[in-house]
């Protein structure tokens, strides 16, 4: 059977039919959409965070604005503690020179046998020091140099010049000696 139409096309109901598109035609689409939905929330997380940071820094900085006078008050004390530091490691030096000098004198005037006096004793600076004296005899120079030599505090003795003298009219040995001086260990551990 045949069927025609006679309505004019306007007044002809059409058959909408429904298809459900193909998968392959909407995936880019859905890719596209789920990528831009990732850079927002990424984007959104980073704002986030760096508006957190910048928060952050402004406490931080206004912390080290309120605490610079205590900041400065700390360098300028810890200056001062160096200072002080540097001073007190002067004084310790020389208070450990003095000791080593007064022994070493005291150990030289025990080294002195009777009828000996030393004219002059000078430092040289670098651990020795010259030794000038007169005496009656070599034999007490000899032993005098003998008693240094065997004393823990002196190292390298050495006689210079041993000359016939005369101070008022009595005839005297005049002599020059140089030696080292050492730190010996003491039986505590310490050095004298």
């Amino acid at each position: 059977m045949i069927r025609i139409n006679l309505l004019p096309r306007e007044e002809i109901v059409t058959r909408r039919s429904w298809s459900i598109p193909q998968v392959g035609s909407f995936a880019p689409l859905v890719l596209v959409v789920a990528a831009l939905v990732t850079c927002g929330v990424v984007h959104q997380l980073q704002a986030n965070h760096i508006k957190a940071l910048r928060t952050t820094v402004a406490e931080e900085e206004a912390e080290t604005r309120r605490l610079a006078p205590e900041i400065a008050k700390i360098k300028r004390l810890n200056q001062q503690r160096k200072d002080l530091n540097d001073r007190l490691d002067v004084i310790t030096e020389l208070d450990h020179d003095r000791y080593f000098r007064l022994h070493v004198m005291d150990e030289l005037n025990r080294s002195m046998p009777e009828n000996m006096w030393l004219t002059e004793f000078q430092e040289n600076g670098d651990g020795s020091f010259s030794i000038e004296g007169v005496t009656f005899s070599n034999f007490l120079v000899s032993d005098f140099l003998q008693n240094v030599t065997n004393s823990p505090w002196f190292s390298g003795v050495n006689l210079m010049v041993a000359e016939k003298g005369e101070i008022e009219g009595v005839r005297v040995i005049k002599f020059k000696a140089q030696a080292r001086t050492t730190r010996p260990v003491v039986d505590n551990g310490l050095e004298g």
